[in-house]
């Protein structure tokens, strides 16, 4: 027998739960499969195999096939997901399912509503199969699911059930979110092709935020072609073909040596077959300045992660897992990794400095005083930042946090007026009579873009003297 007509064969054979979304799709355009074929054969699939594999959390098999039914009726396709079931990670919101975020304080939780994500793809004419399995509030503590090629191996998380469905035929779509790794990993580890768009390309309403700053949509198909169907569905046509040749980078980044040997020869094995297609693949060497970002991220997450779960936290912080337990003790914590180095120094107050307020730090810019001055200062100083629904009133040098304050400073008298807050410091008052100080960073910063800086007396930032970090 001819092997393409033999693979043809073998392609028509196939079970629906086991097309791609592209290949139901096309099918159920030229009427070769109904909508209700698919999802009877998904939910087939995850009788069979989820006591094994353990990727949903809830299934609604009657709403399933009720829209499948009304999907089947339409004399046309009503986007470009018609009749594709969606697998939604548990920390999405659903109008009918629960939405537990994989913790306890969530049990049973209907929130009434659709995310504006399972919304966008409902309208494109996905079916939403159920609520996949994801870790505890999207974070480090696993879930039950179990790798589907392997019962005993991790399928990763946090986007854990949604990429173990995709992968073990359950659903051909499903949604995952990431906040550092959670939808690029899980897919590695599940062998499916995992889409995790640029920040803020989708809107987030409705979805569980760990870190609002890093958080960011993703899903899961079996092919490349499936990602095209997916971004159809938020407005975006298909890419024309390229006019020119693609030119791809191939970086080693600082943490190349951690990765096992056959992920380096596969990276590698994957530029020469890029160059072998006729792609322009160049070496690009990654700065030293980056092996302070996953230090940086993690900072930030944690930080935010804190007032993310203010109020589980106060009400229901005995059924955090101890995994959660200890990310809140770390957001806590801050960066008090940093170390401050105070040194005399021709630096009065009466000179001006800056001051720039991060998302997870803060640091302080001295700059020397045109005109040093020996006496006391006659009027206390203070410059005051806006940090969220947090007023920090500041003066001098110092470094602050919403859970960490230190104020450094030789030759100088410094009074603390207030401190309020129940994790954190929400005002501070720093009064200033004299200063002969500079600052010096023993460890460099990451600067992200500073919030708004307002001042009661003549301050302005200005460069810094010395700050080390990537800008």
């Amino acid at each position: 027998m001819d092997p393409k007509k033999h693979r043809g064969k073998e392609r028509m054979a196939k079970s629906p739960n086991r097309l791609s979304a592209s290949e139901a799709v096309l099918r159920m355009a030229q009427k070769r499969l109904r909508a209700r074929d698919l999802v009877e054969a998904c939910l087939d699939r995850i009788e069979a195999r989820e006591g094994q594999v353990h990727a949903w959390e809830a299934i609604d098999p009657d709403g399933a096939r009720k829209r499948a039914d009304t999907l089947d009726k339409r004399s046309r396709p009503v986007g470009p997901l018609h009749g594709i079931p969606l697998a939604v990670k548990d920390i999405i919101a659903t109008k009918t399912l629960p939405t537990t975020c994989g913790s306890p304080i969530y049990r049973d939780h209907v929130v009434g509503k659709d995310a504006a994500c399972v919304t966008q793809l409902v309208k494109a004419g996905a079916i939403v199969l159920g609520k996949a399995v994801t870790t505890e509030f999207a974070g480090a503590h696993a879930g039950k699911t179990h790798n589907p090629h392997n019962l005993r191996h991790t399928p990763a998380g946090s986007s854990s059930g949604s990429a173990a469905a995709v992968a073990d035929f359950m659903a051909p779509v499903g949604y995952g979110t990431q906040t550092a790794g959670s939808v690029i990993r899980p897919g590695a580890f599940n062998g499916v092709v995992a889409y995790k768009g640029s920040y803020g390309w989708a809107d987030m309403t409705g979805i569980k935020p760990y870190a609002p700053s890093l958080d960011t949509l993703g899903f899961f198909a079996r092919e490349a072609n499936d990602l095209a169907l997916i971004r159809a569905a938020y407005g975006h046509a298909a890419a024309d073909p390229p006019r020119q040749v693609p030119r791809i980078g191939l970086m080693r980044t600082p943490w190349w040596d951690m990765a096992e040997p056959y992920n380096r020869k596969n990276i590698e094995e994957a530029a020469r077959a890029l160059r072998r297609a006729g792609a322009k693949v160049r070496e690009w060497q990654a700065p030293d300045s980056w092996a302070n970002l996953m230090q940086a991220q993690h900072r930030i997450m944690t930080k935010e992660a804190i007032q993310s779960y203010a109020k589980e936290r106060a009400r229901y912080s005995h059924l955090f897992s101890p995994i959660m337990q200890n990310a809140m003790i770390e957001g806590d914590a801050g960066v008090t990794a940093i170390d401050f180095r105070v040194t005399p120094a021709a630096v009065t107050v009466s000179g001006s400095f800056g001051l720039t307020i991060l998302p997870c730090v803060a640091v302080i810019w001295v700059v020397p005083a045109a005109t040093p001055v020996a006496s006391p200062v006659a009027a206390p100083i203070v410059a005051k930042a806006v940090f969220d629904d947090f007023q920090v009133t500041l003066a001098v040098m110092f470094f602050v946090e919403l859970s960490l304050y230190v104020a450094v400073a030789v030759n100088c008298c410094v009074e603390l007026a207030a401190i309020e807050g129940d994790a954190g410091v929400t005002a501070i008052d720093f009064r200033v009579t004299a200063a002969d100080v500079t600052v010096r960073v023993a460890e460099p910063l990451v600067m992200l873009p500073a919030a708004l800086l307002t001042t009661t007396s003549n301050f302005a930032p200005l460069s810094p003297l010395v700050v080390g970090g990537v800008v």
